[in-house]
C-alpha cells in the first residue's frame, strides 16, 4: 500500500513541476520586466517556491479532508458489504492509522516543495534582457 501512495505522490510531484514550468514559460516576459526593475534572482525563486508550496498545501488539505470523509462514511454506513456467511463481519471496516496520515501529509508537503526547486531555479536564472526579448 505504501508503494502505491509513493507512486501517487511522485505523479503529483511531476504534475507540480510541469505546471510551474509552464507558468515560468508563460511568464518569462513578466519575469524579465520585474528583474529589469530590480527584483533579485532569489526573490523570483521565492515567488515560484511559494506558488508550489500553496499548490501542495491546497492539494494535501483537499486530499486529507476527502480521504478522511470517505473513510468515515464507508466505516459508519457499512457501504462496502461482504458476505457474512464467508467472513465474520458483514461490511468492510475502515481503521485510520493517524501515524500514517501524519507521514503521508508530511511527505506530500515535502515533495510539493521539492518539486518546485527546478522551475524556481530556471525562473531565477533568466536574464532580464533575454526574458524581455522572449516571445
Amino acid at each position: 500500500m505504501g508503494l502505491i501512495i509513493f507512486f501517487i505522490m511522485v505523479v503529483a510531484a511531476f504534475n507540480i513541476v510541469g505546471t510551474l514550468t509552464m507558468v515560468v514559460t508563460d511568464k518569462t516576459r513578466e519575469i524579465g520586466i520585474l528583474r529589469a526593475m530590480g527584483l533579485t534572482s532569489p526573490a523570483v525563486a521565492r515567488v515560484f517556491l511559494v506558488q508550489g508550496a500553496v499548490i501542495g498545501v491546497v492539494g494535501t488539505a483537499m486530499g486529507l479532508l476527502l480521504g478522511l470523509t470517505v473513510a468515515y462514511v464507508v466505516d459508519t454506513s457499512g457501504w462496502i458489504r461482504i458476505n457474512p456467511a464467508v467472513y465474520f463481519i458483514d461490511h468492510l471496516p475502515v481503521h485510520i492509522e493517524w501515524q500514517d496520515v501524519v507521514v503521508v501529509v508530511a511527505a506530500s508537503l515535502a515533495i510539493a516543495v521539492l518539486a518546485t526547486i527546478y522551475p524556481s531555479r530556471s525562473a531565477a536564472a533568466l536574464t532580464p534582457v533575454e526574458a524581455i526579448r522572449h516571445e
